[in-house]
């Protein structure tokens, strides 16, 4: 049996690395005058230079799912 766990001091510590990691590519783009793409309620969106902005597309809402802090896999 393998058991799997991870802290919630971990998780955001994870979670601070990837937003800054992100802020740094976005910069890195529009430091470079590319377009960026991101995702806003439920439309991927692409951000021009100049501002304007294009729904690329329409998504579903990701569900939201509940996991318990721990759990074991067999």
């Amino acid at each position: 049996m393998s058991r799997i766990t991870e802290s919630s001091k971990s998780h955001k510590k994870k979670q601070r690395l990837f937003s800054q990691a992100g802020a740094i590519a976005v910069a890195a783009a529009r430091n470079k005058g590319l377009p960026i793409t991101y995702a806003s309620e439920n439309h991927i969106v692409r951000e021009y230079p100049d501002g304007t902005t294009e729904v690329l597309e329409t998504i579903e809402p990701i569900p939201q799912v509940n996991l318990p802090k721990t759990f074991s896999i067999k």
